[in-house]
């Protein structure tokens, strides 16, 4: 009866959000850069701290049973269909102009348009008998707390000026403007607002990094136990008639010290929920290889040996290596091409419907700002599209009849 009882309520759970969410009107938002972006990424940090205004508070269990509620979500994507490039954002439609009005807060310049769905470009289904894919959502490879290379480093390298800064996103530009006609590359970040509960479970990350023991919190009964253990002779002292060695910052490391810097710096920003998702497809007589080494050289530029850095989710990796796979040259089991076949039609019709990742990762507005904002007039990649025209403001009093 417990496991009926627990299967039941899983499905009402189910069956509740699926209603939710096929109730929500979602509008897919282009969006066309200035001619003359001559800002640093860090103005979209401001985009992202202005959508967190989203969350008001988490979602409760009540609301959640009755209502099968979930937290709204935004899609901020990176799009090449065979040489030409597109900035999308895919948000609720009661959320639009909250979307709008931070863009043009930052992008006074920019363009914003409601646009067709390019996904519906290709067929329902991939793969098939013409089209092939290849793709993956991207996790950590540390604790949520480390933060990835973002924009400051590659300013410090490069140079501030615009001319001179290295954008990261050049390399992705220059990745989609080199596709031919039948191939796409599609990019999908996927944020949710969040309250500063992770930033607080992230503390424990800081206390390692100073050589501090991590708090543990007693219950009321751990409580009564430590106290008649104080009143027994012979029995532990007091927490604080225990004498702990003070820490130091002079007794870490020259790394120690950056990488405590950055994990602080980190947990001091808002922070969403995110998923990164990204997928290759082509069709079957011009799918390249070379193409997923480029994007995987991409995601490359945001590794440090001793920071955080992503690597592929190997639940939705469309690589498979069947079953009993050790016991073959190859390393391809039994029954891993139809593997393959489920993770690609899973991980496509997941990309066509934004559905938020299962397993995320804490992103800070800075490393958002990192990984999407309208590149600057640096990027020079062919096919990138920009706004033709500034627009001004009519003059006031200018009469209407």
């Amino acid at each position: 009866p417990f496991l009926l009882l627990l299967a039941a309520y899983e499905s009402w759970l189910s069956y509740k959000k699926q209603r939710y969410l096929l109730s929500l009107k979602w509008v897919l938002l282009e969006i066309k850069p200035p001619p003359d972006v001559q800002k640093s990424p860090k103005i979209a940090e401001n985009i992202f701290s202005g959508l967190h205004a989203a969350y008001i508070m988490s979602v409760t269990w009540k609301q959640r049973f009755f209502e099968g509620n979930v937290q709204p979500w935004f899609s901020f994507e990176i799009v090449g269909n065979g040489g030409e490039i597109g900035f999308y954002a895919r948000v609720p439609e009661g959320l639009r102009n909250l979307v709008e009005a931070q863009i043009f807060a930052q992008y006074g310049d920019a363009e914003i348009k409601i646009a067709d769905d390019y996904v519906n470009l290709l067929p329902e289904y991939l793969p098939d008998d013409d089209y092939d894919m290849w793709g993956t959502e991207l996790v950590f490879t540390k604790p949520d707390a480390y933060p990835i290379k973002t924009y400051p480093f590659f300013e410090e390298e490069s140079g501030k000026d615009e001319f001179k800064r290295t954008d990261p996103l050049a390399p992705l530009a220059e990745i989609m403007s080199s596709l031919e006609p039948g191939e796409h590359l599609w990019v999908q970040l996927l944020i949710r607002g969040t309250s500063d509960v992770w930033a607080k479970e992230a503390k424990a990350e800081v206390d390692k990094l100073m050589g501090k023991e991590p708090k543990i919190e007693r219950d009321a009964l751990g409580k009564a136990v430590d106290f008649i253990d104080q009143l027994l002779p012979g029995g532990a002292p007091a927490a604080e008639e225990k004498k702990k060695e003070e820490f130091s910052l002079m007794k870490l490391s020259g790394g120690q010290k950056f990488v405590l810097d950055q994990v602080e710096h980190k947990i001091a920003q808002l922070g969403f929920k995110s998923g990164y998702r990204f997928a290759y497809l082509a069709r079957k007589d011009r799918f390249r290889m070379s193409r997923i080494s480029a994007v995987t050289g991409f995601f490359k530029q945001f590794y440090l040996n001793n920071l955080n850095s992503f690597r592929p989710n190997k639940f939705t990796w469309t690589l498979a290596r069947g079953w009993f796979s050790w016991l073959f040259p190859s390393d391809k089991g039994f029954g891993y091409k139809r593997q393959e076949f489920k993770r690609k039609w899973y991980l496509y019709q997941n990309y066509k419907k934004r559905v938020f990742v299962r397993q995320f990762v804490m992103l800070s507005v800075e490393e958002l700002a990192t990984l999407f904002h309208l590149p600057g007039i640096g990027v020079k990649a062919p096919a990138f599209p920009r706004v033709e025209a500034k627009k001004g403001q009519p003059p006031p009093g200018l009469p209407t009849r």
